[in-house]
């Protein structure tokens, strides 16, 4: 085939694929309030008109209030009593019609979903909740108002998933994180990306119901913006590097205890790099920078690094919540489920693996996502990111850090002497050489100086 020829195919195929291509999950939703609150209550019932007024105090979830604040048009609640010089009250009846609009995102009758069932409890194949069942779980409001909604809604009215074979939008990210972890450990390792990757069996192929192993990373990527999950690390910050000490031979050079060289022979697979790839793991105090090398009582080397600039870094501290729209806010059902996505990424960093040969294997989900973040990933202004806050399994407050960082990345190391764009400083009077005595459980016991 020739060279002319050969392109020419090349670019047909990526033309199919651009083609066959889904559109881009998006986390945010750029429907404008207004516009989102007149299709929500559009998909309600028409409700009895409540003369009562309920103000924005007497509802507690953050949709509702806001919702109740824009439909506000009395001074006087009817449910606590309250006045106000402004409008801060709306018609119980719009409130209404503004919950069962929200509910019906998620949920339907049973008899436009579900089969009839003459030996279940309720007669239909599926779990159903009737109205005070489903707004005492939903609606976080004042026990009157909640009252007074239940009584709004027709009394026959019986609720159910309005996709019973799909996930809950709380649990649809979660499930398709640890559906790719399963599928980059024992299916498709380096190809998944393709978008013309496809399983050889039925049983290999992708539940096309979840988010595609070709759409987490850059998913996961809109989650760190949308989840506020990029900290700044001042220049002031201390970042303890630790190493265990055999035959004696201390390490205390920015070179010994800074991140390994490249090599064929090493450094081995880490929980954030692939083996041959280096990385910089450290800690933010002492007791966790040991905790996290030791594995038994015995001798190590203690040294202090700091940045030379502001680091920008993914932070994923368990203490970092984040934020969790409900079913009343102006959301799309992928921001609904962050939460327990960050959460199960957290875990899949945090969980304690065992040396064994299996780490090869355990490690390669947050390996992934962490060769993403270091090549690929851009935040809203352009800039890269310089590593990963995340928590210790050795020490429960403990927090480690893992630096994007090689030796020419060190100031003070052989390999950047002459560089200019080294972004960490080894402060060479820091090293230590320290006797650790480790518990039972793992954890750092006592630490005395050598």
């Amino acid at each position: 085939m020739t060279g002319g020829l050969w392109w020419d195919d090349v670019v047909a195929r990526a033309d199919d694929w651009e083609e066959e291509e889904r559109p881009r999950r998006r986390i945010a939703d750029d429907l404008g309030y207004p516009d989102w609150v007149d299709m929500v209550t559009a998909r309600a019932r028409q409700h009895p008109e409540d003369a009562r007024r309920v103000c924005w105090g007497c509802v507690h979830d953050r949709g509702l209030k806001r919702f109740v604040r824009w439909a506000a048009v009395a001074r006087t609640c009817d449910f606590c009593g309250r006045r106000s010089p402004v409008d801060f009250a709306a018609p119980l009846y719009e409130l209404a019609r503004f919950v069962e609009g929200c509910l019906r995102a998620d949920y339907d009758q049973p008899e436009n979903v579900l089969f009839y069932d003459a030996e279940s409890d309720t007669g239909w194949a599926g779990d159903v909740w009737d109205n005070r069942e489903l707004l005492e779980d939903t609606v976080w409001a004042d026990e009157r108002v909640v009252e007074a909604l239940i009584g709004s809604f027709d009394t026959d009215l019986q609720w159910c998933e309005g996709e019973p074979a799909l996930f809950m939008p709380e649990d649809h990210l979660r499930v398709s994180w640890e559906t790719f972890c399963d599928y980059v450990k024992h299916t498709s390792r380096f190809m998944f990306m393709r978008p013309d990757e496809a399983g050889r069996r039925l049983a290999d192929e992708q539940d096309s119901t979840l988010v595609r192993s070709t759409e987490m990373l850059d998913l996961f990527g809109e989650t760190i913006e949308a989840s506020s999950l990029i900290q700044t690390l001042s220049v002031r910050i201390k970042l303890f590097r630790a190493r265990p000490v055999e035959n004696g031979d201390w390490h205390e050079t920015a070179d010994t205890l800074g991140p390994p060289p490249k090599s064929d022979t090493g450094p081995p697979a880490s929980r954030m790099s692939p083996a041959g790839i280096p990385i910089l793991y450290g800690a933010f105090d002492e007791t966790t920078a040991l905790a996290e090398v030791m594995t038994r009582t015995g001798q190590a080397s203690l040294g202090v690094f700091s940045p030379l600039r502001p680091l920008k870094v993914l932070d994923l501290r368990a203490d970092r919540p984040v934020p969790a729209p409900t079913i009343f806010e102006n959301a799309s059902a992928l921001a609904r489920g962050l939460p327990g996505f960050v959460e199960a990424f957290r875990d899949e960093i945090a969980r304690p693996v065992t040396r064994d040969g299996r780490e090869h294997i355990d490690y390669v989900p947050s390996q992934i996502v962490t060769e993403y973040i270091r090549r690929v990933y851009r935040t809203a202004a352009g800039d890269r990111l310089d590593g990963v806050l995340y928590p210790s399994t050795k020490n429960p407050t403990g927090v480690c850090v893992a630096l994007f960082a090689t030796r020419a990345d060190i100031a003070a190391s052989v390999g950047a002497r002459a560089r200019r764009d080294a972004f960490l400083r080894f402060r060479p009077r820091s090293p230590r050489r320290l006797r650790v005595r480790l518990g039972r459980d793992g954890r750092v016991r006592g630490v005395n100086a050598v």
